[in-house]
């Protein structure tokens, strides 16, 4: 059914990983095709009461395919499937438990502003690099970030795209807890199963009351600008360069 994530559901959890490992498990549009349909399906399905998300052969994600930035790729395609994945994010009714290893890129250091719980292995490596290759922040980072971690750390991680360590997500409130390597999926599940003795209906009546009012259509319109000015910066000479370098191997 899916060609780039595998998803299975056992005794009421969902379990979505992305599974482009040759690639370092890099989301292309049919990855976000496929986790989309997962997150809806999963909300649709009475079977399911929570959902975990996870990557193969011990990394998260290395973001998005930098394939997907240049001609003669479709940047509308690519846009759409970005805004619809956090629109999937937003309106999950059911609790969203992600657990990283390896590294966590872009947009997959995002997602954790949108998990309810998260946990990573202690050396896993995060980067918000794009100023580096020089477009936007997406996944409504620009306005949920500083909220999360305060302004001044946001300004900090996005301006330099430095990569940052599980010890500092943790610190400041991205993740839950961090893990021993390789144990964040199994930390992951105990927590599901945990999540399964409770009242489904209580759990998703918290987690709606915890969102602020209007949360959906903030992220819609916040992921809706930063992919606007992401097209802008992506249609530049520099950023194309500075794409076209980091393909080839440069830093």
């Amino acid at each position: 059914m899916y060609q780039d994530i595998t998803y299975n559901v056992e005794d009421g959890i969902a379990v979505i990983t992305i599974n482009r490992p040759k690639v370092l498990n890099a989301i292309r549009i049919q990855t976000y095709d496929d986790i989309i349909d997962a997150l809806y399906s999963s909300d649709k399905n009475d079977d399911v009461s929570v959902v975990v998300m996870t990557g193969a052969e011990g990394r998260f994600t290395a973001g998005n395919d930098l394939s997907d930035l240049l001609p003669p790729s479709d940047i509308s395609e690519l846009k759409k499937r970005v805004g619809g994945i956090f629109d999937a994010f937003a309106q999950l009714s059911k609790p969203l438990i992600i657990a990283q290893e390896g590294v966590a890129i872009g947009i997959g250091a995002n997602m954790l502003l949108h998990a309810d719980i998260a946990y990573a292995g202690k050396s896993i490596r995060y980067s918000l690099p794009f100023a580096k290759i020089g477009v936007t922040s997406e996944g409504a980072c620009s306005v949920l970030l500083a909220e999360a971690i305060g302004p001044k750390r946001a300004n900090e991680l996005l301006y330099t795209g430095r990569f940052f360590t599980a010890e500092e997500a943790e610190n400041w409130g991205l993740l839950t807890a961090m893990t021993e390597d390789g144990k964040a999926l199994e930390t992951a599940m105990a927590t599901a199963r945990d999540l399964l003795k409770n009242s489904q209906g209580s759990i998703r009546s918290i987690k709606k009351l915890g969102k602020a009012e209007g949360h959906e259509a903030r992220v819609h319109k916040a992921v809706e600008e930063e992919m606007r000015l992401f097209a802008e910066l992506l249609d530049t000479p520099e950023t194309q360069a500075r794409i076209n370098h980091v393909l080839k191997g440069g830093k």
